[in-house]
Protein backbone atom coordinates (compact mmCIF):
# COMPACT_ATOMS: atom_id res chain seq x y z
CA UNK A 1 0.00 0.00 0.00
CA UNK A 2 1.02 3.73 -0.59
CA UNK A 3 0.90 4.31 3.39
CA UNK A 4 3.44 1.44 3.75
CA UNK A 5 5.96 2.66 1.04
CA UNK A 6 5.60 6.42 2.49
CA UNK A 7 6.06 5.27 6.50
CA UNK A 8 8.58 2.79 5.79
CA UNK A 9 10.87 5.63 3.17
CA UNK A 10 10.21 8.23 5.59
CA UNK A 11 7.74 10.24 3.17
CA UNK A 12 5.67 10.89 6.17
CA UNK A 13 6.98 13.94 8.51
CA UNK A 14 5.50 16.46 10.93
CA UNK A 15 6.00 20.19 10.65
CA UNK A 16 5.46 22.39 13.82
CA UNK A 17 3.20 25.28 14.07
CA UNK A 18 3.78 27.03 17.19
CA UNK A 19 1.55 27.42 19.60
CA UNK A 20 2.28 30.46 22.18
CA UNK A 21 1.50 32.03 25.38
CA UNK A 22 -1.26 35.23 25.14
CA UNK A 23 0.00 37.49 27.34
CA UNK A 24 3.72 37.35 26.21
CA UNK A 25 3.90 35.81 22.86
CA UNK A 26 6.40 33.59 24.01
CA UNK A 27 6.87 29.64 23.11
CA UNK A 28 4.97 27.44 24.72
CA UNK A 29 4.83 24.54 22.79
CA UNK A 30 3.59 23.24 19.21
CA UNK A 31 1.11 20.91 17.26
CA UNK A 32 2.71 18.43 15.12
CA UNK A 33 1.04 18.40 11.51
CA UNK A 34 1.44 15.75 9.02
CA UNK A 35 2.89 16.55 5.77
CA UNK A 36 3.43 13.51 2.72
CA UNK A 37 6.94 14.58 0.59
CA UNK A 38 6.36 12.63 -2.17
CA UNK A 39 8.95 11.81 -4.32
CA UNK A 40 6.37 11.90 -8.03
CA UNK A 41 3.72 14.30 -6.50
CA UNK A 42 5.77 16.69 -3.96
CA UNK A 43 4.36 17.97 -0.74
CA UNK A 44 0.95 16.65 0.00
CA UNK A 45 -1.25 18.33 2.77
CA UNK A 46 -3.67 16.68 4.93
CA UNK A 47 -7.05 17.53 3.59
CA UNK A 48 -5.27 15.32 -0.01
CA UNK A 49 -4.56 12.27 2.24
CA UNK A 50 -5.94 11.94 5.06
CA UNK A 51 -9.74 11.71 4.13
CA UNK A 52 -8.34 8.84 1.67
CA UNK A 53 -6.78 7.18 4.56
CA UNK A 54 -10.03 7.45 6.69
CA UNK A 55 -12.10 6.27 3.94
CA UNK A 56 -9.98 3.03 3.86
CA UNK A 57 -9.37 2.85 7.43
CA UNK A 58 -6.07 3.52 7.67
CA UNK A 59 -5.47 6.46 9.34
CA UNK A 60 -3.80 4.88 12.05
CA UNK A 61 -0.22 3.94 10.46
CA UNK A 62 0.06 7.70 9.53
CA UNK A 63 -1.06 8.31 13.29
CA UNK A 64 1.66 5.74 14.74
CA UNK A 65 4.37 6.99 12.22
CA UNK A 66 4.04 10.71 13.15
CA UNK A 67 3.94 9.75 16.64
CA UNK A 68 7.14 8.22 16.55
CA UNK A 69 8.58 10.87 14.60
CA UNK A 70 7.84 13.18 17.03
CA UNK A 71 9.28 11.55 20.38
CA UNK A 72 12.29 11.03 17.45
CA UNK A 73 12.67 14.50 17.51
CA UNK A 74 12.18 15.11 21.38
CA UNK A 75 14.94 12.85 22.06
CA UNK A 76 17.17 14.21 19.35
CA UNK A 77 16.96 17.70 20.69
CA UNK A 78 17.10 16.35 24.20
CA UNK A 79 20.39 14.71 23.22
CA UNK A 80 21.63 17.73 21.79
CA UNK A 81 21.14 19.68 24.80
CA UNK A 82 18.80 21.90 23.40
CA UNK A 83 15.42 23.26 24.89
CA UNK A 84 12.06 21.51 24.15
CA UNK A 85 8.53 22.48 24.46
CA UNK A 86 5.50 20.15 24.16
CA UNK A 87 4.08 18.56 21.35
CA UNK A 88 0.45 18.45 21.01
CA UNK A 89 -0.35 14.98 18.61
CA UNK A 90 -3.60 14.47 16.90
CA UNK A 91 -5.72 11.58 17.51
CA UNK A 92 -8.56 9.99 14.96
CA UNK A 93 -11.44 8.41 16.21
CA UNK A 94 -10.53 5.32 14.25
CA UNK A 95 -7.01 5.34 15.96
CA UNK A 96 -9.40 4.12 18.78
CA UNK A 97 -10.50 1.30 16.79
CA UNK A 98 -7.74 -0.39 14.54
CA UNK A 99 -4.91 -0.27 17.38
CA UNK A 100 -4.82 0.17 21.09
CA UNK A 101 -3.61 3.52 20.36
CA UNK A 102 -2.78 4.77 24.12
CA UNK A 103 -0.72 1.57 24.39
CA UNK A 104 1.35 2.53 21.41
CA UNK A 105 1.88 5.54 22.56
CA UNK A 106 2.90 4.41 25.56
CA UNK A 107 5.30 2.07 24.02
CA UNK A 108 7.30 4.76 21.82
CA UNK A 109 7.33 7.04 24.54
CA UNK A 110 9.05 4.64 26.23
CA UNK A 111 11.46 3.75 24.04
CA UNK A 112 12.52 7.12 23.53
CA UNK A 113 12.63 8.21 26.84
CA UNK A 114 10.06 11.17 26.95
CA UNK A 115 8.88 12.69 29.56
CA UNK A 116 4.90 12.59 29.56
CA UNK A 117 4.82 16.40 30.44
CA UNK A 118 6.49 16.80 27.01
CA UNK A 119 3.13 15.02 24.75
CA UNK A 120 -0.24 16.22 25.02
CA UNK A 121 -2.99 14.48 23.37
CA UNK A 122 -5.87 16.20 21.12
CA UNK A 123 -8.97 14.62 20.20
CA UNK A 124 -11.32 16.12 17.39
CA UNK A 125 -14.98 17.08 19.25
CA UNK A 126 -16.46 15.32 16.43
CA UNK A 127 -14.89 12.32 17.37
CA UNK A 128 -16.34 12.06 20.69
CA UNK A 129 -20.40 13.08 19.30
CA UNK A 130 -21.26 9.83 19.62
CA UNK A 131 -21.73 7.49 22.64
CA UNK A 132 -18.67 5.03 22.24
CA UNK A 133 -17.44 3.28 25.41
CA UNK A 134 -14.44 2.32 24.61
CA UNK A 135 -13.42 5.79 23.37
CA UNK A 136 -14.44 7.12 27.13
CA UNK A 137 -11.91 4.00 28.49
CA UNK A 138 -9.29 5.03 26.25
CA UNK A 139 -9.72 8.91 27.27
CA UNK A 140 -9.39 7.36 30.91
CA UNK A 141 -6.54 5.77 30.24
CA UNK A 142 -4.66 8.71 28.37
CA UNK A 143 -5.31 10.59 31.85
CA UNK A 144 -4.33 8.37 34.03
CA UNK A 145 -1.39 7.77 31.84
CA UNK A 146 -0.27 11.15 32.94
CA UNK A 147 -0.73 12.66 29.50
CA UNK A 148 -2.52 15.87 29.20
CA UNK A 149 -5.91 15.97 26.82
CA UNK A 150 -6.96 18.50 24.83
CA UNK A 151 -9.99 19.07 23.35
CA UNK A 152 -9.63 20.30 19.69
CA UNK A 153 -11.56 21.75 17.09
CA UNK A 154 -14.62 23.46 19.90
CA UNK A 155 -16.94 25.18 17.45
CA UNK A 156 -16.25 23.71 14.24
CA UNK A 157 -19.62 21.81 14.35
CA UNK A 158 -22.66 21.46 16.42
CA UNK A 159 -20.39 21.54 19.72
CA UNK A 160 -22.56 19.86 22.80
CA UNK A 161 -21.97 20.29 26.54
CA UNK A 162 -22.19 17.21 26.99
CA UNK A 163 -18.35 16.68 26.15
CA UNK A 164 -17.12 19.20 28.55
CA UNK A 165 -19.41 17.46 30.86
CA UNK A 166 -18.39 13.29 30.38
CA UNK A 167 -14.47 14.01 29.78
CA UNK A 168 -11.72 15.66 32.21
CA UNK A 169 -9.74 17.86 29.49
CA UNK A 170 -6.87 19.67 30.60
CA UNK A 171 -7.30 22.20 27.19
CA UNK A 172 -9.63 23.38 24.88
CA UNK A 173 -9.30 24.71 21.61
CA UNK A 174 -11.71 27.15 19.47
CA UNK A 175 -11.62 26.11 16.03
CA UNK A 176 -10.31 28.64 13.86
CA UNK A 177 -14.05 29.60 12.34
CA UNK A 178 -15.06 30.08 15.78
CA UNK A 179 -13.70 33.65 15.25
CA UNK A 180 -13.48 34.08 11.62
CA UNK A 181 -15.22 37.36 12.17
CA UNK A 182 -14.47 38.08 15.70
CA UNK A 183 -13.34 41.31 14.71
CA UNK A 184 -16.25 42.51 12.48
CA UNK A 185 -19.01 40.82 14.73
CA UNK A 186 -20.39 42.05 18.56
CA UNK A 187 -21.87 38.53 18.78
CA UNK A 188 -18.77 35.98 18.18
CA UNK A 189 -16.62 38.68 20.23
CA UNK A 190 -19.66 37.94 23.22
CA UNK A 191 -19.80 34.22 22.59
CA UNK A 192 -16.23 33.43 22.79
CA UNK A 193 -15.81 35.86 25.89
CA UNK A 194 -18.54 33.65 27.46
CA UNK A 195 -16.99 30.13 26.54
CA UNK A 196 -13.77 31.38 27.66
CA UNK A 197 -15.40 32.30 31.24
CA UNK A 198 -17.44 28.94 31.27
CA UNK A 199 -13.92 26.84 30.80
CA UNK A 200 -12.11 28.71 33.36
CA UNK A 201 -15.01 28.08 35.89
CA UNK A 202 -14.32 24.27 34.87
CA UNK A 203 -11.15 24.23 35.60
CA UNK A 204 -9.96 24.03 31.78
CA UNK A 205 -7.48 25.93 30.20
CA UNK A 206 -8.14 27.72 26.84
CA UNK A 207 -6.46 27.61 23.24
CA UNK A 208 -7.63 29.64 19.72
CA UNK A 209 -6.24 28.04 17.11
CA UNK A 210 -6.40 29.79 13.20
CA UNK A 211 -5.53 33.89 15.02
CA UNK A 212 -4.48 35.96 11.99
CA UNK A 213 -4.14 39.37 13.32
CA UNK A 214 -2.71 41.05 16.38
CA UNK A 215 -6.53 43.09 16.55
CA UNK A 216 -7.59 38.85 17.45
CA UNK A 217 -4.82 38.10 19.64
CA UNK A 218 -5.01 41.44 21.69
CA UNK A 219 -8.81 40.52 22.31
CA UNK A 220 -8.30 36.87 22.91
CA UNK A 221 -5.60 38.27 25.61
CA UNK A 222 -8.14 40.37 27.00
CA UNK A 223 -10.68 37.81 27.70
CA UNK A 224 -8.17 35.54 29.28
CA UNK A 225 -7.54 32.50 26.63
CA UNK A 226 -4.55 31.35 27.77
CA UNK A 227 -2.70 30.12 24.20
CA UNK A 228 -2.74 31.53 20.26
CA UNK A 229 -2.20 29.38 17.66
CA UNK A 230 -2.03 30.82 13.80
CA UNK A 231 -0.22 32.42 11.22
CA UNK A 232 0.02 35.09 12.97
Amino acid sequence: ASIDNAVENGWIIPFYQPVVWADTKELCGCEALARWIDPVYGQLFPNEFIPVLEEYRLIHKLDKSIFESVCKDIRSAIDAGKQVVPVSLNFSRLDFELMDAVQELEDIVARYRIPKEMIHVEVTESALSDDYSKLHEAMNKIKDSGYALWLDDFGSGYSSLNVLKDYQFDVIKFDMHFISNLEDSEKSRTLIDCIVQMANRINMLTLTEGVETEGQAEFLNKIGCGRLQGYL
